[in-house]
């Protein structure tokens, strides 16, 4: 009877022990765009969407790809919102900056809006490996006109990180859709 009272003891001193230990704090991360002190004064108007992202990166964990394609979604460092939507606010920011514009209108746009161009981008990664100390960006965009005509561009992009923590890779993917938005920009000046 004895063994049975202490044993029930330190069942429940046990079980109150791991009741009380606390998890860790969760991280959350935003894509944040530089403050702009310069006015964007040309007349450009640009449609950006539909912006599609792929399925593994519809999640708030920050995706960690492995040497072995395993991805890890660590559940304590987390978006701060949604990434597709904080993708398309940073393109918006970049595509503004890269033009000259402040006419870039996420889909979909009015049709008040009078777009000269619309871009439709599939995302197809957006990670980062602590194995390589990179992040990856891979993309397709189509580039279509009023008048229908359409050109359509494959991308894909690496970034260092500056160390292997999630901090410098929310850093390097920021970095990497500036990349992006430069490369889309570029293709638009040249219509």
């Amino acid at each position: 009877m004895k063994y049975v009272l202490i044993s029930l003891l330190s069942s429940a001193l046990l079980l109150v022990n791991a009741c009380s230990s606390r998890s860790p704090n969760s991280n959350f991360y935003l894509l944040e765009n530089e403050l702009n002190q310069v006015e964007n004064t040309g007349n450009l108007r640009i449609g950006l969407g539909p912006v599609k992202v792929a399925d593994y990166l519809q999640k708030p964990q920050i995706a960690i790809r492995t040497k072995t394609s395993q991805i890890i979604f660590s559940e304590f460092e987390r978006w701060a919102s949604d990434l597709r939507g904080l993708i398309i606010n940073s393109l918006q920011y970049d595509l503004g900056n890269e033009l000259k514009t402040d006419n870039v209108f996420e889909y979909p746009w009015r049709k008040s809006d009078q777009v000269d161009y619309a871009i439709q981008l599939d995302i197809h990664r957006f990670d980062a490996s602590f194995d390589e100390s990179s992040a990856y960006i891979e993309a397709k965009m189509v580039l279509t006109s009023p008048q229908g005509q359409s050109v359509a561009r494959a991308f894909a992009t690496t970034e260092s990180l500056s160390s292997n923590t999630y901090v410098a890779v929310v850093s390097a993917e920021r970095r990497l859709l500036q990349q992006l938005a430069k490369q889309i920009a570029e293709i638009v000046q040249q219509q």
